[in-house]
């Protein structure tokens, strides 16, 4: 179900590409935001423990003049309580605050700071690979 609407929101990600896309420069109304597009998905004021890496095909991320939206996966080999620390250390260094949490199987971290909001999902997995990150962002709630 979750790679269900990560296929759908990359869909609608692409057909907003096509649509803008096929504006003329000259079509666009004054003030309207610019859309910036990189291979490189993540965002520089969320951190991520060295040696994870990118899971390309499970993450997207948007981002215009206006907003940013993205779901960052990353895989990678430690302890879930260290992986958890070191973003209790760095996330407040980037300028997040961390505002509520959840453990149980999986441990949850809720964080915001001007007008977005940043979930931190840590989970455990099998394989060499035993830790999976899962960043989302999006504008904060009202």
């Amino acid at each position: 179900m979750k790679r269900l609407a990560v296929f759908l929101m990359g869909g609608l990600v692409i057909l907003s590409l096509a649509v803008v896309g096929g504006c003329k420069k000259g079509d666009q109304p004054a003030g309207t935001p610019q859309v910036a597009f990189s291979n490189d998905v993540s965002f520089e004021d969320i951190p991520v423990p060295a040696g994870f890496v990118l899971k390309r095909r499970d993450s997207y991320s948007f981002q215009n003049d206006v907003t940013r939206v993205g779901r960052l996966v990353y895989e990678g080999r430690s302890d879930m309580n260290n992986v958890l620390a070191f973003y209790q250390q760095q996330m407040p260094l980037h300028g997040w605050q961390e505002m509520s949490y959840i453990d149980y199987r999986s441990a949850v971290r809720y964080y915001e700071k001007e007008g977005q909001s940043c979930i931190l999902t840590v989970e455990g997995m099998t394989g060499w690979k035993n830790v999976r990150i899962v960043l989302s962002t999006q504008p904060k709630s009202k």
